[in-house]
């Protein structure tokens, strides 16, 4: 439970205290308590009460999400009230614009939550939520009027939200992954070997000298594609096509070529090339493409 990253507070409170706590000390105290918890959102849930909801069910799963009132009052150390306005435990997010990031900026602070992981759904809440014109192709309140117009009830809208934003989070772990794997992987004269299977982080490998990435992966493929760097040196791999077999797919735009795919697998041992061959061709081309040498080898 991400509640565990918490540091402790205290829960001596006096009554007075409890009136004037900060947004964030109400939301940091419910997170850090140590028994049940109640988490309350309005009916007939918009965008924010949606997404506010299912972040603090991502911090807290253990939570009893209701569905009140919109002007139902919330009171209570277990109970966090969530795009609601009344009583000491309720977070309706005025200053910032919404409640949702009211709670992406106090959860971020105590990192509790990675930093910037949200940062862009709460800019765009703060917008929508607040009654600002929204410009994001991505508009979250359309997708929650989407889920209603296809018959979604309030709490399977919070659930759809869930699984968003846990899949944001579950993202971020792999990209984490993906970066680490691709700044210890050698690059010679440019071009980068992955031979391990899974995914890489291009811009990772692009910052450190990789023109070009040969992917050989056992019940994948092969494929050859452009780092950031190699696009902004106006590489383009459909003037390879002359040495590559026919059966590979050559993308229009250039920017890759492949026998095989996550998207549709082969065996690389088909693909007409082996890998050694298909190596030299590739530092060749590039070499001629570039002009130059990129001759260091980048451990």
């Amino acid at each position: 439970m991400l509640s565990e990253q918490l540091p402790t507070t205290s829960t001596t409170a006096t009554n007075e205290e409890v009136t004037t706590k900060t947004e964030a000390e109400k939301v940091l105290e419910w997170v850090s308590h140590p028994g049940e918890v109640t988490l309350n959102t309005h009916t007939n849930v918009d965008a924010d009460a949606a997404f506010s909801a299912a972040l603090m069910l991502v911090v807290r799963e253990d939570a009893n999400l209701k569905f009140l009132p919109a002007d139902a009052t919330a009171r209570g150390k277990d109970t966090l009230a969530v795009d609601m306005m009344n009583g000491e435990s309720a977070i309706k997010g005025i200053d910032e614009g919404s409640a949702f990031g009211q709670l992406v900026s106090i959860l971020s602070d105590a990192r509790v939550i990675p930093r910037r992981l949200f940062k862009r759904f709460a800019e765009q809440l703060n917008l929508t939520d607040s009654g600002k014109r929204c410009t994001d192709r991505v508009a979250l309140a359309g997708i929650v009027k989407s889920w209603k117009y296809a018959g979604l009830g309030d709490a399977e809208m919070v659930s759809r939200a869930g699984e968003i934003l846990g899949g944001m989070m579950e993202g971020m772990k792999a990209n984490v992954t993906m970066k680490r794997k691709s700044s210890t992987m050698p690059i010679h004269d440019g071009i980068a070997l992955n031979l391990t299977g899974g995914g890489l982080s291009r811009p990772t490998l692009a910052e450190r000298g990789a023109y070009v990435v040969i992917n050989h992966h056992e019940g994948t493929g092969q494929s050859v594609v452009l780092t950031g760097r190699g696009s902004r040196a106006r590489l383009d791999l459909n003037l390879m096509s002359e040495e590559l077999p026919e059966e590979w797919f050559i993308h229009p735009s250039g920017f890759m070529v492949c026998y095989g795919s996550r998207k549709c697998r082969k065996d690389p041992n088909e693909s007409g090339i082996s890998l050694e061959v298909l190596c030299k061709r590739v530092h060749d081309w590039l070499i001629e493409s570039l002009g130059y040498t990129p001759s260091e080898v980048i451990l």
